[in-house]
C-alpha cells in the first residue's frame, strides 16, 4: 500500500535554495514538494488552480509582503498550513508573523530535519515554532513585564474584555489617552491586535 506523502509547495526568491530544499525534503518518505516559486503572484496564481497541504513560505520577497500574503491565503485557502521559512530571527516579526497566521516558523540557520519536523506536525494540525525562534520568543515576552501600573491596571481591563470607552469611564481617563495606551501595550509586547495582546498577558501571567 503507498503511503500518503504531504504534498508541499515552496516560495522563495533564490532558485538554488529551492532546488536544494526541495531534493533534501524529497528524501523523506513522508514529504513531496511539488511546486516552487519564486514570486508570490505566481504562487498565487497557483494556488488559485490547486492547493497543497503545506505552504512554504520566505517572509521578504521582492514584489510582495510576504505576511500580508500570508494572510490572503489564510483567509482564501483557509486548510492550506503555512510554515514561514526566513531568515529574520528577531522577536517582532516571529510574533507579527503568528498573528497573521502562520502554523509553523523555522529559521534558515536550522538544519532540514528539522524544517520536516515543521511540514509533518502543522499537518498534523499542530503548529510549530523551532527551538531558537522559541528562545527569542521567550526573551522577547519577558521584556514585555516591564510595564507601568497604569499600563498593567488598562491591561487587566483589556483582558476583562472593557472597551476604550468603558475603561476610560472606570479609570477617570479621556477615550484618546486609553486608546494611546493600548496602542502602547501592543507596541511593547510585538502584537498587532488586541487577541493576541490578551493570549500573550494570559500566556506570561502580565496580569
Amino acid at each position: 500500500m503507498t503511503k500518503y506523502r504531504i504534498d508541499v509547495y515552496i516560495v522563495d526568491d533564490h532558485t538554488m535554495f529551492n532546488e536544494g530544499l526541495t531534493e533534501a525534503l524529497n528524501r523523506s518518505a513522508m514529504i513531496h514538494v511539488s511546486r516552487c516559486f519564486t514570486t508570490l503572484a505566481d504562487c498565487r496564481a497557483a494556488l488559485e488552480q490547486r492547493q497543497p497541504d503545506v505552504l512554504l513560505l520566505d517572509i521578504s520577497m521582492p514584489d510582495g509582503d510576504g505576511m500580508a500574503f500570508c494572510q490572503w491565503v489564510t483567509s482564501a485557502y483557509p486548510k492550506v498550513r503555512i510554515v514561514a521559512v526566513t531568515i529574520h530571527d528577531e522577536y517582532s516579526i516571529i510574533r507579527r508573523m503568528l498573528d497573521a497566521g502562520v502554523h509553523g516558523y523555522v529559521l534558515k540557520s536550522a538544519p532540514v530535519e528539522e524544517l520536516a519536523k515543521a511540514v509533518c506536525a502543522v499537518w498534523r494540525g499542530q503548529n510549530y515554532v523551532c527551538p531558537q525562534a522559541a528562545d527569542i520568543l521567550r526573551e522577547g515576552s519577558a521584556k514585555t513585564v516591564s510595564l507601568t501600573s497604569a499600563e498593567q491596571r488598562i491591561l487587566r481591563l483589556i483582558c476583562d474584555g472593557k472597551t476604550n470607552p468603558q475603561i476610560a469611564e472606570l479609570l477617570q481617563l479621556s477615550t484618546e489617552t486609553v486608546r494611546w495606551y493600548r496602542k502602547r501595550l501592543m507596541a511593547k509586547c510585538g502584537v498587532s491586535n488586541t487577541a493576541s495582546l490578551v493570549m500573550l498577558a494570559m500566556q506570561e501571567k502580565l496580569v
